[in-house]
């Protein structure tokens, strides 16, 4: 059954009843070129259009022949491609409140949908008709946000949401096309370049480690030299049961089933970590076996690393009470639980894992061991499915961890005083 035949029906009688009262209709043949001669010069060429009146516009359906357009309605209709002009008049903002009863996603990514959509997207375009969105206004409203100094990635999560919510638009029937497909590339290269990481020396991170202890406690302290020597990411470590943390093999594992803590807004809970290579053994540098054997015997918590009372750490207060004023220095913040000084600038806690990969490119560590290790997929097929670590390669990587540290502590303990945060560029690939 067609859902606009009824459309189709009324739009004939409409157009017939037009017609019946137009007393004098206008003469089409004399304004379609080709069709006869003009009147007033009878030799002309069949295909030589009457110069006293001119073609109407194709692009101005009302001129054309009633039944003609009738007949392109019901043509349409048959097709299944004719759409009603009055469901391309819906707003973006009533399209995204159907558009959102109909996903199924994890509760983080609806977190960020909603905060995109808040923040830019209906804010913007929430008033705007559908049909009313045009690839030229996106490219300007593109142009905006970067001149506001969004990042690159926010403003191209952004505009793919938006392009989500219009393609379901046009599944719909609802508009012809997404116009966010017809945008082409355009503008300076320098909305393309993507920012350098930021990463930290062995004793930077002794350091920051440092100052979070006195701002967080003995746990804050070894979760950050916990994941700047083993590459772990937050959710593999705050998720990580006692259970999964083999100290007399001298292994960490990350659980395929529930190796790594999720949360969004307002939950938290135990899930699959990242990729189905994030699943692994990670072997552990002897100082870093004593430091967490004698940290687990201080409480029986299930989990290694949680907060007060044993609850699971929340990465937003973590950040913002912790590692921020660890990294960067609070001096500038009065009432402070403990003064601190900036170290290494703008490092997150995902940074300790870049930290981990330029220390391991810089001891030679084979590009396998390397992914073994940080939990990633090598794009080479062959190389991911015939190269092994081989145990000496293992042993030697915990050696060259081992040394770090050791270096490390000697310069923290010889000079206590960091010295001015340097620039540096990060060499080699990226940890994701």
């Amino acid at each position: 059954m067609n859902v606009f035949g009824s459309h189709s029906r009324l739009a004939v009688k409409d157009i017939e009843a037009h017609n019946c009262c137009v007393t004098s209709p206008p003469s089409w043949s004399s304004s379609w070129p080709g069709q006869n001669r003009s009147a007033s010069n009878p030799g002309a060429s069949a295909t030589t259009p009457a110069t006293d009146t001119p073609p109407p516009s194709p692009a101005s359906p009302p001129n054309w022949p009633p039944t003609n357009y009738a007949n392109d309605i019901e043509s349409d209709q048959r097709r299944n491609t004719w759409l009603d002009p009055a469901r391309g008049k819906t707003t973006l903002a009533e399209w995204v409140n159907i558009w959102f009863t109909a996903l199924d996603l994890d509760p983080r990514t609806i977190d960020n949908y909603h905060s995109m959509l808040r923040c830019h997207i209906l804010l913007r375009w929430g008033s705007i008709p559908l049909n009313a969105i045009t690839a030229l206004g996106v490219n300007k409203w593109v142009a905006d946000l970067h001149a506001l100094g969004y990042a690159n990635s926010t403003i191209a999560g952004i505009v793919k949401l938006l392009s989500m919510i219009l393609t379901d638009a046009a599944d719909e029937g609802l508009i012809p096309a997404n116009p966010v497909h017809r945008r082409r590339r355009r503008g300076r290269r320098s909305h393309r370049i993507q920012r350098e990481r930021v990463w930290a020396t062995p004793d930077e991170v002794l350091r920051i480690a440092d100052q979070a202890e006195a701002l967080g406690g003995d746990t804050a302290r070894l979760l950050i030299i916990t994941a700047a020597w083993t590459g772990c990411r937050w959710g593999e470590l705050t998720g990580l049961h006692r259970d999964n943390l083999g100290l007399d093999r001298g292994i960490l594992i990350v659980h395929p089933g529930f190796g790594a803590l999720h949360e969004s807004a307002h939950k938290q809970w135990l899930g699959n970590p990242k990729t189905t290579s994030s699943a692994r053994v990670v072997t552990l540098p002897p100082f870093l076996i004593k430091l967490l054997r004698d940290y687990l015997k201080r409480h029986d918590n299930e989990f290694v690393f949680t907060a007060d009372g044993g609850n699971w750490l929340w990465r937003s207060t973590f950040t913002q009470r912790i590692l921020k004023p660890a990294v960067n220095g609070n001096e500038d913040r009065p009432r402070n639980r403990a003064r601190t000084v900036a170290i290494r600038p703008g490092l997150t806690f995902h940074g300790l894992r870049h930290s981990h990969k330029t220390w391991l490119i810089a001891d030679g560590a084979p590009e396998i061991a390397q992914a073994r290790r940080l939990g990633h997929h090598l794009p080479n097929r062959v190389t991911e499915v015939y190269s092994h670590v081989a145990p000496e390669v293992e042993q030697r990587l915990l050696n060259n961890l081992q040394r770090r540290w050791r270096a490390a502590t000697a310069e923290v303990k010889a000079h206590p005083q960091p010295p001015e945060p340097a620039a540096r560029r990060l060499s080699g690939p990226v940890a994701a």
